[in-house]
């Protein structure tokens, strides 16, 4: 059985799952509440000495990091195949997988931890963020998380990110020629690292970033139309609070949201 470490609201998670679904594979899951620090306590450090989600135990075999879990799962389970068999087309799938890692999810950090995750102070209260964070085995680190949450959103720094999402997005408004996929006709790895990426920017509502794009916007349309990323799509519940669902009035009780993000 194919045990899956995860955090719903997490674009690395997403991938993850969307990969899982197009392959038909059962998998259980193994929830990871990321906002009371659960993935650096002791057992999920075993797992992943990272302390990063997801974390994927497929028969006792521990996989990390999202990207490379699709790459394994790939080459695990072949059918069907979500990697190019044309040497140039697999170098442009693997291409895009990196430009997700290292330069499009750093930058929706940037806009989520502004726009989203500073409301988690609105929700819960210092109180019990502080509480949470004592689980925080780096202390020094735990202390500048909290900061961070209280600080003023830095606007600066998510329209310097969004300006250079932006940049990405019309290298992949470029890449989509001919399409329907980034790497042409075949659907991959790519489509899937990217996609969930979009999700997290269009729950911003930053959507308009792409809206002139008209290649970008109708593949878009065409992920989101796949049954595998309506089934890893966070339900709403799990969805984190930001501008498309507000803190609810007066707060959250921490003590009875559970994993959830009650809305």
């Amino acid at each position: 059985m194919i045990e899956l470490y995860h955090f719903w609201d997490s674009p690395c998670c997403f991938k993850v799952r969307m990969v899982l679904d197009e392959k038909g594979l059962e998998w259980r899951e193994r929830y990871v509440m990321t906002p009371k620090f659960d993935h650096f306590q002791p057992d999920y450090v075993a797992l992943n000495p990272h302390s990063k989600v997801p974390a994927l135990v497929d028969d006792g075999l521990v996989v990390i990091q999202s990207s490379n879990i699709a790459e394994y799962l790939d080459d695990r389970y072949p059918e069907p195949p979500l990697a190019p068999a044309d040497a140039v087309a697999r170098a442009t799938m693997r291409a895009w997988m990196a430009e997700e890692q290292e330069y499009l999810f750093p930058l929706i950090v940037t806009m989520s931890f502004n726009i989203m995750m500073k409301l988690r102070a609105v929700a819960y209260g210092m109180d019990v963020l502080t509480e949470w964070s004592k689980r925080h085995p780096d202390q020094a680190r735990a202390q500048d998380y909290l900061r961070r949450v209280t600080d003023p959103a830095d606007t600066a720094a998510v329209a310097a990110a969004e300006a250079r999402f932006r940049w990405h997005l019309e290298r992949l408004e470029a890449e989509l020629q001919p399409g329907p996929w980034i790497c042409g006709e075949t659907y991959s790895l790519a489509d899937i690292c990217v996609a969930p990426i979009l999700d997290r920017v269009d729950h911003l509502d930053r959507a308009h970033l792409w809206e002139d794009l008209p290649r970008v916007a109708d593949w878009y349309v065409r992920m989101k139309e796949r049954p595998a990323f309506a089934a890893a799509t966070p339900p709403f519940d799990y969805r984190m609070w930001g501008p498309k669902k507000p803190v609810p009035e007066g707060g959250v009780d921490a003590a009875t949201a559970g994993n959830t993000f009650p809305g």
